[in-house]
This record gives C-alpha cells, sequence and structure tokens, in this order.
C-alpha cells in the first residue's frame, strides 16, 4: 500500500475537527439558552456516564487497532485477519456491557430518574463498535472520515434547531448525538464490509490479542477515569445545574484541545509504522515538528482563553452561565498540558510499545483526580472539579517527562519556543489593550479574534521563527502557481 501523504492527512483531519468546532459553535448559543444549565447538565451527565461503558465495551480496540492496522496495512490478508478478529471481539463484548447498563438503569435511582435520557444515549455502546473509526485512522483514510463527519454533523446541527425548542427536549438533544453516531456507524461498516466478510486465508487467532489488548484496556480504562470522572462524580455528588456550568466551561476548552490533538491522531499510524520498521531518524524528526506545532497553537490558546471567559460565556451560553467563567480560567492550561501529554504519551511511548508506562503516568493522573474530586466537589461544586481537573493533568504531564528521559530523549529547539513566549506576551498585551477600550462583550470579542490572530503570527513572522516561515513560504508557492 502506497504511503498516504501526512501533510494531506494532517490538513483533512484538522478540516473535520474545525467543522466539529464550528458546528458546535453554531448549535451551543442556541441550545444553552433553550435548555438551560440544568437541561445541558442532565445531558452532559449521561454522556459522560455512559462514556465508560463505551470504553468498556471498547477493550481497548480504538487504540490498540489503531496501531495494528497501521502494521499490517502492507499485507491484504493480515489486514482482513486483524481486522475481522477486532470486529468481533469488539462486537460480542458491546452487546454485553450494553445488556448490563440497560440492566443498571432500572437498579439506580439516579438513572431510573431519567431512564428514557439514558437507554436513547446507552445505543452509542454498540454504535462505537459497528463504527470500527480504527480501521480508517490505521488506513489512514482521514478524507473519508473528514467528509463522513461533516455530513452528519451538518444534519445534526439541521436537527437540533428543527426538534429543540422548549426546555423539556432535552432529551431529544441527546437523541440526536446517538442519531449522529448511527449515520456514521453505518456508514462505516458498509464501506468495510469488503474487510470484514472477506475470505480467509489465516486462522481465527483470537489469543494473540488478548495481552497487548490487555495493557491498552487498562490504559484507556484509566485515561477514561479522570477525562470523564469530574463531570460523572458532579454529577452524582452535586445538581445537574453545576453539571451544565461546568459542561459549558470545558465546551470551548475541549473543542480548541480536539483541534491539537487531532494531530496525535494523524501521526499515530505513522510513527507506529516508522517504530516497526526501525526508522528512528524520520520518527524523531515528525516528534520535533509536532512538539513545535503544539506549542505553537497552545500558548496562545490558553492566554486568550484566559482572559476572554466572560466575553465568551456570556456570547455563548448566556449571562445564566456566569458561573461556568471561573471554570474556564482554572481550566484553559489543560490544553497545553494534554498537547504535550499526548506526544510524550501517544506520539511516542505508545508507538514504542511502551503501553506500561503510559498506563502508569495514566494511573498518577486517575488517583489525583479522583481524590481531588472527592475533596472538593462538595465544597466547591463546579470550582473544584476544575481545580482537580487541572492538577491531574499537571501531574500526568510531569511523570511522563521523567519517563520520556529515560526511555527516547528528543532533542527539541528550546531556544525557538521563546519566540512562542514572546508572541504571546504581546497576545495578551493587545487583548489587555482592547478590553481597556471597549466595554461591550461582543464587541471585544470581536475585535479580539482576528487581531489576536493577525499580531500573534505576524510577530513570529517579524522574527523569522522557522515554522512559521515554513508554512509562509509554501503559502506563497502555492498563491503564485494558482
Amino acid at each position: 500500500m502506497a504511503e498516504k501523504s501526512i501533510k494531506r492527512n494532517a490538513v483533512m483531519n484538522v478540516i473535520r475537527t474545525i467543522s466539529s468546532m464550528i458546528f458546535p459553535l453554531i448549535t451551543f448559543p442556541y441550545v444553552s439558552r433553550i435548555l438551560g444549565p440544568e437541561g445541558t447538565g442532565k445531558v452532559s451527565f449521561a454522556t459522560s456516564f455512559v462514556s465508560y461503558f463505551i470504553m468498556l465495551a471498547s477493550i481497548g480496540i480504538p487504540l490498540y487497532g489503531i496501531r495494528e492496522i497501521a502494521r499490517v496495512r502492507a499485507n491484504k490478508e493480515l489486514l482482513n485477519a486483524t481486522a475481522q478478529e477486532l470486529f468481533v471481539m469488539n462486537f460480542i463484548v458491546s452487546v454485553v456491557v450494553f445488556l448490563c447498563f440497560i440492566g443498571l438503569i432500572f437498579v439506580n435511582g439516579k438513572l431510573h430518574d431519567e431512564k428514557t435520557l439514558f437507554f436513547i444515549v446507552s445505543f452509542s455502546i454498540i454504535l462505537t463498535s459497528i463504527g470500527m473509526d480504527w480501521l480508517y485512522q490505521g488506513l489512514e483514510e482521514y478524507t473519508y472520515i473528514t467528509v463522513r463527519s461533516m455530513v452528519f454533523s451538518a444534519l445534526s446541527v439541521i436537527a437540533i434547531f428543527i426538534f429543540i425548542h422548549h426546555k423539556e427536549n432535552y432529551i431529544i438533544y441527546g437523541a440526536i448525538g446517538v442519531f449522529a453516531s448511527l449515520g456514521s456507524s453505518v456508514l462505516n461498516f458498509y464501506k468495510a464490509r469488503k474487510i470484514i466478510f472477506a475470505k480467509r486465508v489465516i486462522p481465527w487467532n483470537f489469543k494473540r490479542h488478548i495481552k497487548p489488548l490487555l495493557v491498552v484496556y487498562i490504559m484507556s480504562f484509566i485515561i477514561s477515569i479522570y477525562v470523564q470522572l469530574d463531570t460523572v462524580m458532579l454529577g452524582f455528588m452535586s445538581t445537574a445545574k453545576n453539571v451544565g456550568y461546568y459542561a459549558s466551561a470545558l465546551k470551548l476548552t475541549k473543542m480548541l484541545l480536539a483541534l491539537v490533538t487531532s494531530i496525535g491522531t494523524v501521526l499515530l499510524p505513522r510513527l507506529s509504522f516508522y517504530a516497526a520498521s526501525n526508522r528512528r531518524s524520520e520518527f524523531d524528526e515528525m516528534i520535533q515538528k509536532s512538539f513545535a506545532v503544539i506549542i505553537l497553537l497552545c500558548l496562545p490558546m490558553v492566554a486568550a482563553l484566559m482572559m476572554l471567559s466572560k466575553d465568551i460565556i456570556v456570547v455563548l451560553a448566556g449571562v445564566q452561565y456566569l458561573p461556568a467563567v471561573s471554570c474556564m480560567v482554572i481550566t484553559a492550561p489543560i490544553i497545553l498540558f494534554i498537547g504535550l501529554t499526548n506526544i510524550f504519551g501517544i506520539q511516542i511511548l505508545y508507538p514504542l510499545g511502551k503501553d506500561k508506562q503510559v498506563v502508569v503516568s495514566v494511573a498518577f493522573g486517575a488517583l489525583i483526580s479522583f481524590g481531588l474530586n472527592l475533596l472538593l466537589i462538595p465544597r466547591l461544586a463546579h470550582v473544584g472539579a476544575a481545580i482537580a481537573t487541572l492538577i491531574a493533568e499537571l501531574g500526568v504531564l510531569i511523570i511522563q517527562i521523567v519517563m520520556i528521559t529515560k526511555v527516547h530523549p528528543i532533542k527539541m529547539p528550546i531556544r525557538n519556543y521563546f519566540k512562542y513566549i514572546i508572541a504571546t506576551f504581546g497576545l495578551v498585551i493587545l487583548l489587555f489593550g482592547i478590553k481597556m477600550v471597549f466595554t461591550h462583550l461582543w464587541i471585544q470579542l470581536a475585535m479580539a479574534i482576528p487581531m489576536g490572530i493577525l499580531l500573534y503570527f505576524g510577530m513570529l513572522i517579524l522574527m523569522k521563527e522557522s515554522l512559521v516561515g515554513e508554512i509562509t513560504t509554501k503559502l506563497k508557492e502555492r498563491f503564485i502557481h494558482v
């Protein structure tokens, strides 16, 4: 199989990620005002809680599958055999987990109170298994993934404006999210039918996946604990309204985070291929560029979120969500923390087969998250959950930095990163000036975004920063040739 263009994959994945940011930005102001903090909180709690069961059903295949498919994609027989085995394992476990969850709805009082919502959202457990995104990511089919994602996201946006009109429509809101998964999963399964139903020339061998899957499964389980634990614990220990505040604060943070981590999603198959082929120099070169892109993007994002948090919350969600402002300020730095741990854990340690080190680091973060949430949520509600999340992500970053120095030290042009810091400092001054001159929040936000982008990248161009210079040169060349 011919190597696909990393640049094309990255562009397509960024387009997909940006579209996944734009569509919620279109609907969120509408939904948050119609459903209110309580309605959005109920849906956020349901989707976060069900995500644990999706993770249980996945048995680590979403991450493991990308690596394994990338390794065997050049051999058609091995590719078919691997995909078939992973699909069968995933589907059987998903059915069992789905039935267990349905039983839990009728046993637990908190879930039974919203049984219709939880029942609808729980169908995502089955849909994830037939979706097989890991297959297309392993094959680097990012053009297909992007087009499919944009189509069903657009249909979901239309459905929201058609069906969501009253605060009681929060169950329909949850169902629309499941509809998007249904369409994507069915289309994925149809497209993969030639692989899944291909005649086997290699004997079935589920056993070969069990040991590596177990390690990835534990890693995925622990990761999901501290990724979703804050919302789930907040839902059980506080009110739906507090969950709504917290979820609205993390909405934009997670969208920006998705843009950052999409780079890792694109690079994982190629890095796994380089690691398996012992192409060390190409592996290290790609990691260095990944670091540069992460720091280039994350520093201004964090600064802008912290300074414009009130503007963003009021404009996107409304004044009834003002208690969410402090959560957004506190959690903004996790964009940088998770961006870096995505490189250390998913782009370096995991492709090199250092799964156990990743497990240890995320277990450390999960313990911090659980302990701090248990301590802080009863006292500070949504603010306590935000503090717990920030400290947990910082803890994971620190322990992974220590691990990388022992396993696979990477040379990074630290001096070049100071240019990003200087440009971010200039951005902060600009945003502070805009807030001093203009008092209306809508005007502040409208001025800050375009002017901030121009100033930040303009300063980097003037300082002759290499990565931005390279991008600018290529854009000029393409423009000239058009």
